[in-house]
């Protein structure tokens, strides 16, 4: 018989909308890419229509410039808008001032293209971490409501250990805590990438991990989270479901980048039958009503005359 699971709380699914070349490990690889946008976006956005799914899409600026025709589909559908950067360049060969820019830029481009104002950041290759911390001052300045950036768990990569694993409203003196005695606490909420610990920390996120994982080690993991009340926020690029992006290069990064993408969409498949998925701003409205984040990011995400800053212009 198969396993029921609870559906009462609603985990969060999004996609990082970028080129697949501009990946870190697969950027001095390829020579001259075959564009799969197109046909990954459209894997995904039939996969979240089969499932009555709506989901969060970071988008990098310079795509919505170069396809705002496909970024318009993807925001008609239903799903949420954000920032993925402007450039998909990570925080760490960026300053202050370059990061502030990026923002503006991503922005525009977003908006341009879908009537969206975005509200959601992503750093490339989750790249706000101790070092990059400045970062979030400039995300409130810049009028963004949320980040999703951080990684409680340190791999070779990125990440920040002991970061909590649920949503929180960043302290500026101390963000990467969700403690009560954190001083200087703001209205920019940070909705960490998913990290279960079930026997051990487990970082269920998306991506390699999430690809590498049998779903039976995806779903115990999410299973253990919503049992402890906290939602699960996963994530995966469109190309990750298109089997026919992939390369030839060294074993290493073959194995990183490629490994079980065949059985993505499969797996995400039974993800969407086993539990709840929504956007983001979704987990993060209902995590207001739980008390976990400050109510006034609710107030914030619709405007004054009650329409939402999300919805696509007519």
């Amino acid at each position: 018989m198969l396993r029921q699971y609870d559906t009462s709380v609603t985990n969060a699914i999004s996609f990082d909308l970028e080129h697949w070349h501009s990946a870190t490990l697969l950027s001095d690889e390829v020579d001259d890419p075959v564009d799969h946008i197109a046909d990954s976006v459209s894997i995904v956005l039939e996969l979240l229509r089969r499932h009555d799914v709506r989901a969060t899409f970071f988008i990098v600026g310079e795509l919505a410039d170069e396809y705002p025709g496909l970024v318009r589909n993807v925001a008609d559908a239903g799903h949420e808008i954000a920032s993925h950067g402007h450039t998909h360049t990570p925080l760490f060969d960026l300053t202050p001032d370059s990061f502030e820019a990026e923002l503006q830029l991503s922005s525009r481009a977003i908006e341009d293209a879908t009537g969206v104002e975005p509200l959601g950041f992503r750093a490339p290759n989750f790249s706000i971490t101790r070092e990059t911390r400045w970062a979030f001052p400039i995300l409130e300045s810049s009028g963004y409501q949320y980040d999703s950036s951080v990684f409680p768990v340190r791999t070779p990569m990125y990440g920040v250990f002991g970061a909590p694993v649920r949503p929180y409203n960043v302290s500026l003196d101390d963000p990467f805590s969700s403690s009560s005695e954190s001083t200087a606490r703001c209205e920019l909420v940070e909705c960490p990438l998913s990290v279960a610990d079930t026997r051990f920390p487990l970082p269920i996120a998306g991506g390699f991990y999430a690809r590498l994982l049998p779903v039976s080690v995806l779903k115990e993991g999410i299973d253990w989270l919503n049992r402890h009340g906290v939602p699960a926020n996963i994530y995966f690029h469109p190309w990750e479901l298109n089997p026919d992006v992939r390369i030839d290069c060294s074993m290493p990064k073959r194995f990183v980048s490629f490994t079980g993408i065949e059985k993505t969409e499969a797996k995400l498949d039974q993800l969407f039958t086993s539990f709840d998925f929504g956007t983001v701003r979704t987990m993060i409205e209902n995590e207001a009503t739980a008390g976990s984040v400050s109510r006034q990011n609710t107030v914030r995400f619709g405007r004054t005359d009650g329409t939402n800053h999300t919805e696509p212009r007519s």
